[in-house]
């Protein structure tokens, strides 16, 4: 965070399965903090039901995987949609190559 960040900064509190977080983050930011912080919350209650033991770090990390599964399949959804598949990048990486060998030859 810049200096400036930080001065533009104002104090947040979120609740995430029970514990308060004390965070600084510009106001533009807070609704979006709030808003992760909901999701993972609902997340770690919904892993809670089929948990046997209350391991709550262990419930985080399952979360924190969850979380960044859906975020993974999202931006490759995203990717595909704009047409940008590993097939794609393959077949401009080797059309690349090739130009580039065919510059070097001139």
């Amino acid at each position: 965070m810049s200096e400036s960040d930080a001065r533009d900064s104002q104090r947040l509190e979120v609740e995430i399965f029970n514990l308060t977080f004390k965070l600084k983050a510009p106001p533009e930011e807070h609704e979006r903090l709030r808003r992760a912080a909901r999701h993972v919350d609902s997340v770690m209650r919904e892993l809670m039901v089929s948990q046997t033991s209350p391991d709550t770090a262990r419930l985080a990390m399952q979360a924190a995987f969850l979380i960044s599964r859906d975020y993974l399949k999202l931006m490759d959804d995203i990717a595909t949609a704009d047409g940008v598949t590993s097939e794609s990048r393959r077949r401009v990486d080797e059309l690349l190559q090739r130009l580039d060998e065919s510059l070097r030859s001139l």
